[in-house]
């Protein structure tokens, strides 16, 4: 029995199942966020949005899978997420306390899910078809999703919170 390791003493499946519930909480925000400008500003944003897309970039914009407000609008929800998933990867996942090194990390988080920002973006709007419905819609969220999870988990484990996650975890 000496070499069968538990839930207590892995911390690294503590902390990724963490990271999967700050995680679930941030794409509630994100898809909420993401909704609520497409669909529930769909008059007053959407549409003179992808409007201005075409008299401005009409090469892009007259391709028939482009969405450009359904990108904008993604980039900004998975961007305000990002801040609550830094905030409880932090203090909750890594269980990181007090202020040192706290910008440094800000920094470091950012720039993993700027790439991870791209990643997501791209997937979901290489997915998305305009007009192709609610099915279609969430296929491109969920997918994007999880790609980018697992970039994300890997990019602050090894960069962003580096040294700070093998702090004993007591939860």
């Amino acid at each position: 029995m000496d070499n069968v390791t538990t839930w207590k003493d892995n911390v690294h499946l503590r902390q990724f199942v963490k990271f999967c519930i700050v995680g679930a909480f941030s794409t509630v925000l994100d898809w909420g966020i993401w909704w609520v400008l497409y669909h529930g500003f769909h008059d007053a944003l959407t549409l003179p949005l992808n409007e201005w897309f075409r008299t401005t970039l009409p090469r892009i914009a007259s391709h028939p899978d482009f969405d450009g407000a359904f990108s904008v609008f993604k980039a900004i929800s998975f961007a305000l997420a990002t801040l609550n998933g830094f905030f409880w990867n932090r203090r909750w996942t890594f269980r990181i306390r007090g202020t040192e090194q706290r910008v440094r990390q800000l920094a470091r988080f950012y720039l993993v899910n700027i790439i991870g920002l791209g990643i997501n973006t791209l997937v979901a709007s290489q997915i998305h078809k305009p007009g192709a419905g609610t099915i279609n819609e969430l296929l491109a969220l969920a997918t994007a999703t999880l790609v980018t999870a697992f970039w994300n988990f890997a990019g602050h484990k090894l960069f962003t919170f580096r040294g700070h996650h093998k702090i004993q975890d007591s939860s």
